[in-house]
């Protein structure tokens, strides 16, 4: 399994998104939103993002199921942090069509997710399957 995991798949989803939402809001000059708020949500999922990406490297690296720190109560914070408050924080300073990116995120993530669970517990059998039934997949 590769660092990235469903990155870029998700991403094949969600940057056509992106682009034609700005388009879109520079043809139609839409520009509201709560900047405001997407700053704070973005400082705040960047700075989670952080810790919780340095914790996975190592264990990656390693080669281990990281099942602490970050990775305790949920199974993926990443995709959480990204998708919950990074994406959503961007939204909200970019405003317009843009306030569908995290729709188009969540969509694309639910579809992908679960090959990334499968290569998983392939890769970690029971130990992966324990962690699974204990942990939830993006809330606590």
């Amino acid at each position: 399994m590769s660092f990235f995991g469903i990155v870029p798949r998700v991403s094949m989803f969600a940057l056509p998104y992106a682009l034609f939402a700005l388009y879109l809001n520079f043809r139609f000059k839409l520009w509201f939103g709560l900047p405001v708020l997407g700053y704070i949500m973005l400082f705040l999922g960047l700075v989670l993002w952080l810790v919780c990406y340095s914790q996975v490297s190592r264990a990656y690296g390693e080669r281990k199921l990281l099942t602490t720190g970050c990775y305790s109560r949920i199974r993926h914070p990443i995709y959480s942090i990204w998708g919950f408050l990074i994406i959503p924080g961007f939204s909200l300073i970019v405003g317009g069509f843009m306030l569908g990116l995290p729709v188009a995120y969540w969509l694309s993530m639910l579809k992908f997710i679960g090959d990334e669970e499968r290569e998983l517990e392939e890769m970690f059998g029971d130990e992966w399957r324990e962690y699974a039934r204990r942990t939830g997949r993006f809330l606590p």
